[in-house]
C-alpha cells in the first residue's frame, strides 16, 4: 500500500509555492510555483494547481493526497485554499496562524500581527540550526527576524522588498526602465542600466549588512545568519557575514507545524 502524501501551499503576495511531502519528513518531495492570484476561485485555483504540476506527478500523487496545510499573508485567499481542499480532493485544509502549536514562543505584543511566512522560517529555523539566528527573508518584502536560542521569537524588521522597488521606480519614472536584479561590472556605472543595477544590488547588500550589524550591536553578540526567499542566494554570496541559504525553509516550516498540529 502506498503511503499517504500532504500538499502544502506557501502563499505569497507574488507567488506560491505549492510542494508534496512524504510522511515523516518536513522536506517536500518537490516543489513547484505558480502567480498569487488575489480573486481566484476553487475552480481557477485548482487549474492553476494542476497547469503548474507536472502531468507525471499529478495522478501519481493526487490521488495520494491525505491532508493539505497552508501558509498564507493574503486573507483574501484563505477560504479559497479551504474551499478548494474540500471541493478537489475532500479534505480540510490546516491553516496555519499564530495561534497554531509551535515549537517557538512568538514574542510579538499581539501574536496575531505576525505574519504566517515569519512563523514558519522561525519554526523550521528552531528546529533545524537551534536558536540564536537572524532569519532574513527575501521576498516581496524582505523581513529580519532574531529568533533567540531559548526558541524566542523576539520581533523583527520588515523593508521594502526587491522587486517591489524595482517595478514601483521603474512605474514612476519614465525615463527609468526595469532591470534585473544582478551585480554589474563595476560599482559607478557610465550607463543608466547599470547604474540602476549598482544601486539595486549595492542598496541592498547595504541594507542586509547594515540592518544585521546594528541588531548584533542591539544585542551585544553575534548570530547565525540565515537566507531565505528567491533573492537570497544572489545576496548571500557578496554578504560580508558568514550565512547558511535555505531556499526551503519555509515549506519545511509549513510541515513541521502541521505535523505538530493534525
Amino acid at each position: 500500500m502506498r503511503r499517504a502524501v500532504i500538499l502544502g501551499f506557501d502563499i505569497g503576495n507574488t507567488s506560491t509555492t505549492a510542494g508534496f511531502y512524504a510522511e515523516g519528513t518536513i522536506v517536500p518531495e518537490f516543489t513547484w510555483r505558480f502567480p498569487t492570484i488575489k480573486d481566484s476561485d476553487p475552480d481557477c485555483l485548482t487549474r492553476q494547481v494542476f497547469d503548474c504540476l507536472p502531468q507525471s506527478k499529478t495522478a501519481e500523487r493526487t490521488a495520494r493526497v491525505g491532508g493539505i496545510v497552508f501558509s498564507s499573508v493574503v486573507p483574501e485567499l484563505n477560504r479559497t485554499y479551504h474551499e478548494m481542499a474540500e471541493k478537489t480532493f475532500g479534505k480540510r485544509a490546516y491553516e496555519i496562524t499564530g495561534e497554531s502549536r509551535l515549537n517557538v514562543t512568538i514574542g510579538y505584543t499581539d501574536p496575531r500581527e505576525l505574519g504566517t511566512d515569519r512563523i514558519v522560517n522561525a519554526a523550521a529555523a528552531f528546529y533545524e540550526y537551534g536558536g540564536g539566528d537572524i532569519i532574513v527573508d527575501i521576498g516581496t518584502a524582505v523581513t529580519f527576524c532574531v529568533l533567540l536560542e531559548q526558541g524566542l521569537f523576539d520581533g523583527g524588521i520588515i523593508a521594502p522588498g526587491i522587486d517591489t522597488a524595482i517595478k514601483s521606480l521603474s512605474q514612476r519614472a519614465s525615463l527609468l526602465p526595469e532591470v534585473p536584479f544582478e551585480k554589474p561590472d563595476r560599482l559607478v556605472a557610465r550607463d543608466t542600466i547599470n547604474a540602476l543595477k549598482s544601486g539595486f544590488f549595492y542598496g541592498w547588500l547595504a541594507l542586509a549588512e547594515g540592518i544585521i550589524r546594528r541588531i548584533e550591536e542591539e544585542y551585544g553578540r553575534e548570530f547565525r545568519i540565515i537566507l531565505t526567499g528567491g533573492y537570497a542566494s544572489i545576496i548571500a554570496e557578496h554578504l560580508s557575514y558568514k550565512n547558511i541559504v535555505d531556499p526551503l525553509l519555509s515549506m519545511k516550516g509549513i510541515k513541521l507545524i502541521y505535523d505538530m498540529n493534525v
